[in-house]
């Protein structure tokens, strides 16, 4: 995987989640449920992604390659 394809994955996933981050720890009314909530969604989203670009991957190779 290059990298800047690995960089653009980082902000993209991890910026969206230190925001999230910072919005329950300040707020004192928000349940810290939320976050395991947001963090579970986060993981999975990661995992589907990565199961679609290897399938992907897969399915670009040429005939004689599988």
């Amino acid at each position: 995987m290059p990298r800047s394809f690995l960089a653009v994955l980082a902000i993209t996933l991890g910026l969206p989640f230190l925001i999230l981050l910072a919005i329950v720890s300040s707020a004192s009314g928000v349940s810290a449920s939320v976050l395991t909530s947001a963090l579970g969604l986060v993981i999975m989203s990661v995992f589907l992604m990565l199961a679609v670009y290897e399938i992907k991957r897969i399915a670009d190779l040429p005939p004689d390659a599988h």
